[in-house]
This record gives C-alpha cells, structure tokens and sequence, in this order.
C-alpha cells in the first residue's frame, strides 16, 4: 500500500524535476499522475474539427515520447505511477460526437498507462445534471454504458484498471450539490459488475472521491460496505460540506474514522492518494512552507495505512 500525491499542484509551484523530488523527499512514494490538462474541454466542444485538439490522438510511440521528460523526473526521483487521471469531462449534449472523440483518446490513455506502469485509470463518467433537461435515465446509463464498454477491447489485453469516480453535479438555481454519476452506491456496484462481467475479466472498479462523498452528506458506513473490493483507489481530501475545498484531512470535516474503520472492514489494498491540491497552493501557502504541508500529509497517509491495515487498531 503506497502513499501517493497528485502531481498538479507540486508541479506548478517548482520546475518539473524539484518538483517529483520534493514529493519524495516529503515521503510519498508513489503519484496520481494529472494528465488530464491533456486537453481543454470548452477548447473540444468549439472546435469544430476534432482533431489536432489533444496529444492522445497520436501513436503510441509519440505519446511516450511527448511525456518522456517528465516520465525520466518521476523515476529519478524514486517515485511510482499509482494512478492517473484522464481528462474530463467526455460530452457535449449539443454534439454526440465529442462523446466519440473522448473515446478514441481514452483507448490510447489505457495503452499509455500500462506502458508505463500505471495499474488504476480514473475517468469521470457522464452525470444528470439538472440543467441538461433532455438527459434521461435511460440515456443517462446507455451513455455511461458506450463510454467505459468502449474500452474494453483495450482492458483486455492490459494490466490498467478503469476507476469510475462518484461525482457530484453543483445545482445552479439553488446553488447547492445534487447527486453525480456513482454517487448512488447501489447504480456504482450495478455498472462496474456489469462492465466486469462485459469484458470477463475484473478491470474496472471505483476511485473512491471522499470529499464528494461528504459534500453530498452521504455516509461512509453505508457507501464503502456497499462497494467492498470493487473500491480499487482513493481520491482523499476534505471539505466543510460547503464546498469541493480540496484541502488536507482533518482541516475540513469529513468523518475520518467512519473511513478508515469502514476501508479496514472491507479489506482495502490500494494505495492511499490525496487529492489536496488547494492546501499547497503557492497564494494560500508561501512556498516555503509548501514541504512542510508535504510531509504533514505523507505521515496523515502513513497514519491511514496503518489504521487500514490494522496496524494500529482503535
């Protein structure tokens, strides 16, 4: 079980190799790799021609050799890909199209990723949301359904594992949040058993988001049980409940001991990923307390592996 940090927001406060070695040095031994700044979503939906939009439309070959300078920072500094996040979001009501082009690109993110080792892919899936009126239940899974089906033939002869990710939608006329894709545990285990037994063989599970989890008030003793083992990765920050916050556990007030009793209950095995990109940012925090944030959140990550597997029992 490694401790991972997301790559974003290190990578924008230092150049490119201080930037992996930090995360090391602060103790994480492993990254949530960010390239979903692939592409610009509002960029794909005006273009009027898909193509020339993203570096995923190209070969293999290419690809590998457009990250090779930040792959040769990642393991000079020691670390591992634990997991990625592909681009997002994949469709435009307005054109079914984009909802094609995603696809091509996230056939050949799966190929990359088990290039170069990365086991768990997170891609969003497509939400209701309420201001998308045409956008029927029946719609709503057949889309979800095309999008993760799609990749199958790719799964098949890969290492890569496709994490849905429990999603919230935010609610412009009340301002509040509603229910996202996944969100409802019963739907999240109804798909990925579906997937599952669509490509016969276990390559799709979920990222567990547990700060969206907490801004819908939903709890873990009932959500984490209901997926057990198909739990395959973690996005873990806090909030207040008022909102996607992004900062460090126990700066917000996400029940911490709900979700390590209940990760430890269903024997939990994968890595231990923060997603806390706004605690380090540079405006928040001067950059030279930026490694001390590091380090706080690589032991909180120790802590929680430790709890997870029973090390230290409460």
């Amino acid at each position: 079980m490694k401790i991972c940090m997301q790559s974003l927001a290190t990578s924008k406060i230092y150049p490119m190799k201080e930037a992996y070695r930090k995360i090391k040095e602060a103790g994480f031994d492993a990254i949530d790799w960010n390239i979903d700044t692939a592409w610009n979503y509002k960029k794909v939906c005006a273009s009027p021609e898909l193509s020339g939009l993203c570096i995923f439309e190209k070969s293999l070959p290419e690809i590998m050799e457009y990250y090779a300078e930040e792959l040769e920072a990642i393991r000079e500094a020691g670390l591992t890909i634990s997991q990625a996040h592909a681009p997002y979001r994949s469709n435009d009501p307005e054109r079914p199209e984009v909802l094609d082009y995603s696809i091509s690109l996230f056939k050949n993110i799966v190929l990359f990723c088990n290039e170069v080792g990365c086991k768990n892919l997170v891609i969003h899936g497509i939400s209701m949301a309420e201001y998308d009126p045409d956008l029927t239940l029946e719609r709503y899974e057949a889309d979800n359904m095309k999008l993760y089906s799609s990749l199958i033939p790719e799964l098949r002869q890969t290492n890569v594992t496709v994490c849905l990710e429990n999603l919230f939608c935010t609610n412009y006329i009340s301002k509040g949040f509603c229910e996202g894709v996944c969100s409802n545990p019963d739907i999240a285990v109804k798909w990925i058993d579906r997937l599952n037994e669509m490509a016969g063989k276990e390559c799709f599970g979920l990222c567990l988001d547990v700060g969206h989890l907490n801004l819908l008030r939903k709890s873990f003793r009932q959500y984490i049980p209901t997926l057990g083992k198909r739990i395959k990765a973690l996005h873990i920050h806090d909030n207040n409940q008022d909102a996607d916050s992004h900062i460090m556990p126990y700066a917000g007030n996400v029940p911490w001991e709900d979700f390590l009793t209940e990760l430890n209950a269903v024997g939990y095995n994968g890595d231990i990923s923060f997603e806390t990109f706004s605690q380090i940012k540079s405006r928040r925090v001067p950059i030279e307390l930026v490694p001390t944030f590091l380090r706080a959140m690589a032991e909180i990550g120790d802590y929680f592996r430790s709890r997870i597997e029973g090390k230290i029992v409460k």
